[in-house]
């Protein structure tokens, strides 16, 4: 398992944790695939489950920043939060998958440490603001 779910990571919004951790198995499914030492050709597995974490991924940024607008979330942070959802997409789009074919788990590998630090860091960090901004919003109301 490269990454865990831990209570730390509860945004305060039972969507937005149910889809942290869709992307937290989808991460350690490819850490699974890319574990298998039998030999065998595993990039049409690899393929795919990096294709479902990108679509997912993109499914998820756009429900955080529907939110964003429905809740009235600051535009400063609005504004870091959209920049780090398009450069996780940039990034993940410019994967070679050229390279993913001829070196399957050392591009697996790299591919999955980057995920996992970045999914770390940008929920919380930045999503625990949002998380925070909500948690706050309900205790007024």
């Amino acid at each position: 398992m490269v990454i865990k779910w831990r209570d730390e990571y509860s945004c305060y919004d039972e969507t937005i944790d149910m889809q942290h951790r869709k992307l937290i198995e989808l991460i350690n499914d490819m850490n699974e695939i890319a574990k298998l030492d039998d030999g065998l050709d595993r990039y049409d597995e690899m393929v795919s489950i990096f294709e479902e974490l990108k679509d997912y991924a993109v499914y998820h940024f756009g429900h955080e920043e529907k939110m964003f607008a429905e809740h009235g979330y600051d535009s400063f942070n609005t504004k870091i939060q959209v920049l780090e959802h398009k450069s996780f997409v940039n990034k993940v789009s410019s994967i070679n998958l050229y390279d993913l074919d001829e070196d399957q788990i050392g591009t697996a590998r790299d591919l999955l440490d980057f995920l996992s630090k970045w999914l770390d860091h940008h929920i919380l960090v930045i999503d625990k603001k949002f998380g925070e901004f909500l948690k706050e919003k309900a205790d007024i109301t």
